[in-house]
């Protein structure tokens, strides 16, 4: 190759490189924003972070323009984001509903599984709180058969004591009172032997059933114990799950309002990400 050659054929180089670069500055930039963005003002320029990118759907201030904190900037447009902010809002909904409803539940006075009734149960949005409450419920009632149970015997058997106490203090009366005629020979002895073995009998059985009354009562307590502790159990699992929700709904929340946690910064101005609609702002002037 002569030099003639060789400088033609550079000077080919040269102008397809030229006709390169002018091609590519003739083409237009698709607006998708990753990375980081540059907002340019009149006095200096910012590099903004974009952390989600996003196409931007309109620009509302024209370059160089000056602007002010709240000045609507741009909006971009985020299809994942947007179905993201969806999803995190249905669960913050879901979250708000569920503490008030623990909230009101855990309120009450009475003992929940006396209290709820499937009425009650059937305004509870939670299923696994609503099935917690249920369970517990039928483990209350089951005991409560046995608690009304139990107080029915012990009321039969305290009708019954106070029936044979009577006897006992009729025949201790009557033994009185023939003790010393039996004595002086003016009542028989038969008479006497047969009203004091029925109060040795009836004492006995008096005894018998203040100790059957006692131990009735002893079970009642512990049924009460049971359906106490069952209850608090209840309150509880509540409980926890209603800290729970609320941590979670905290955390949402910073989520859903991004500058939830927000601090001024040395720059002058920042792109602002309000929830899905990522309407771009000027926040510090």
């Amino acid at each position: 190759m002569n030099r003639k050659q060789s400088d033609y054929l550079i000077l080919i180089i040269m102008v397809m490189t030229t006709l390169i670069i002018s091609v590519t500055s003739m083409i237009k930039i698709h607006s998708v924003v990753h990375g980081q963005g540059v907002i340019t003002t009149k006095d200096n320029a910012q590099f903004i972070s974009l952390s989600k990118g996003g196409t931007i759907d309109k620009i509302f201030v024209a370059e160089g323009a000056m602007v002010k904190k709240g000045d609507l900037l741009a909006k971009v447009v985020n299809l994942d984001l947007q179905k993201e902010y969806e999803r995190i809002k249905a669960q913050q909904d879901f979250l708000i509903k569920d503490i008030k409803e623990l909230s009101s539940i855990l309120n009450r006075e009475e003992g929940l599984g006396r209290f709820v009734t499937s009425h009650d149960l059937s305004i509870i949005n939670n299923r696994e709180v609503s099935a917690n409450i249920e369970l517990v419920s039928s483990q209350i009632k089951t005991k409560d058969i046995r608690f009304r149970s139990l107080g029915s015997e012990v009321s039969g058997l305290e009708r019954q004591l106070t029936g044979k106490k009577a006897e006992v203090a009729l025949l201790t009366e009557e033994v009185e009172i023939l003790t010393p005629l039996v004595k002086k020979g003016i009542s028989p002895y038969t008479n006497f032997l047969n009203k004091k073995q029925s109060l040795i009998k009836l004492t006995s059985e008096m005894n018998d059933t203040e100790n059957n009354i006692n131990l009735k009562k002893n079970e009642l307590d512990l049924v009460t114990n049971e359906i106490r502790a069952l209850d608090n159990e209840l309150r509880f699992s509540l409980s926890k799950q209603l800290s729970k929700n609320q941590q979670e709904l905290k955390a949402i929340q910073k989520k859903v309002n991004p500058h939830y946690n927000l601090s001024p910064t040395a720059v002058d101005k920042f792109l602002l990400w309000e929830s899905a609609i990522n309407t771009i702002r000027s926040h510090r002037w």
